[in-house]
C-alpha cells in the first residue's frame, strides 16, 4: 500500500486532502499556499511552503512519537487498554501524515529542479551572438526613424516556441461552458488540465491579444486583453481592455503594472499552450 502511494504521482487533490486532515493546525495555512503554487505550476514555491508545513507538523508530533504507550499509561488505570490503543492510534496517524509529506516533498523537489534546468537551458540558448546584436541594433535604429508612428503600448517579449499564447478563437464553446459551471479551485484545475499558467513578474510580460485567467472572489474568469482603440477616450493608452470571454459585459481596463500586481497576489496568470 505504501509503495503504491509513493509510486503514484501527486496531484493537487493530495494537497487538498492533506489540508483537510490538518485543518485548524499550524501547518494548514502553509499547505494551502503550497496547493495554490502547485496549481500555478510554481514548483519551487510549492515545495518551500509544503516543507514549512512539514517542519511545523513534525515538531508538533515529536512528543507523541517519542512516547511508549505501554509505559506511558498507568498500569493501574481502569481503562488502561483503551488509553494505550488511543495513543497508538495517534502515533499511527502522525506517522501516516509524515509519510505523506515525505512522499510529496521529493516529487515537488524534482519538478522544481526540472523547471530550473529548463529555464537555465532557455537562458543559455537566448545568449545574443554578435550577428544577432548587430541585427538588434539595426532594428532599434529603424524604430527610432519611425518613432512618430510608434504605438504607446509597450513591446512584449517573444514567447518561447514550445509554448505559445492562447488566442480567443482557440477556446471552444464546449470548454467555456464546462468552465463556467465550475467554481473557484475546480475552475483552476479544469483550465490547468489544458493550458499552462505563466505568472507576470514584469510589465513587459504583459501581452495584448492574449487570454488570462483572473480570480475574483470564489470565481475565475478567462479574460481577453486587447489594446484600447485610439478613440477610446482613455487617459492611459498603455492600458488594456480586459473582457470576460464568457460574459462580454464584464470588462475592465488594466495597466500592465496593475496586471503584474494582480499576478503577484496570485490572482492573474497568462495562459499558454502546454508543452508537448
Amino acid at each position: 500500500m505504501n509503495d503504491k502511494t509513493k509510486a503514484r504521482p501527486m496531484t493537487v487533490d493530495d494537497l487538498q486532502d492533506l489540508y483537510g486532515e490538518l485543518r485548524g493546525s499550524r501547518s494548514a495555512p502553509a499547505i494551502m499556499d503550497a496547493r495554490a503554487f502547485f496549481l500555478e505550476r510554481q514548483w519551487a514555491d510549492s515545495h518551500t511552503k509544503l516543507n514549512e508545513a512539514y517542519e511545523k507538523y513534525r515538531e508538533s508530533r515529536q512528543r507523541i512519537l517519542r512516547q511508549d504507550p505501554e509505559k506511558e499509561v498507568d498500569a493501574k488505570a481502569k481503562d488502561r487498554d483503551r488509553q494505550v490503543r488511543r495513543l497508538q492510534r495517534k502515533q499511527d496517524k502522525a506517522r501516516e501524515i509524515i509519510q505523506k509529506f515525505e512522499s510529496y516533498l521529493p516529487q515537488l523537489e524534482r519538478l522544481a529542479e526540472k523547471e530550473k534546468a529548463k529555464e537555465e537551458s532557455k537562458a543559455a540558448t537566448a545568449t545574443v551572438t554578435p550577428a544577432e546584436q548587430h541585427a538588434e541594433q539595426h532594428a532599434e535604429q529603424h524604430a527610432e526613424q519611425h518613432d512618430d508612428d510608434a504605438s504607446d503600448v509597450q513591446d512584449t517579449p517573444p514567447v518561447a516556441q514550445d509554448r505559445q499564447i492562447v488566442s480567443k478563437d482557440s477556446i471552444d464553446e464546449a470548454f467555456l461552458n464546462q468552465f463556467s459551471v465550475l467554481i473557484g479551485d475546480r475552475q483552476l484545475e479544469f483550465v490547468s488540465g489544458r493550458f499552462d499558467f505563466q505568472p507576470l513578474t514584469d510589465p513587459q510580460d504583459v501581452i495584448s491579444d492574449a487570454i488570462y485567467l483572473l480570480r475574483k472572489g470564489d470565481r475565475c474568469m478567462m479574460i481577453h486583453a486587447e489594446t484600447l482603440p485610439d478613440d477610446s477616450g482613455s487617459d492611459d493608452s498603455a492600458k488594456l481592455l480586459c473582457v470576460d470571454i464568457a460574459k462580454a459585459k464584464n470588462r475592465v481596463e488594466l495597466s500592465p503594472n496593475a496586471m503584474v500586481r494582480l499576478s503577484q497576489k496570485r490572482k492573474l496568470v497568462l495562459l499558454l499552450t502546454k508543452v508537448g
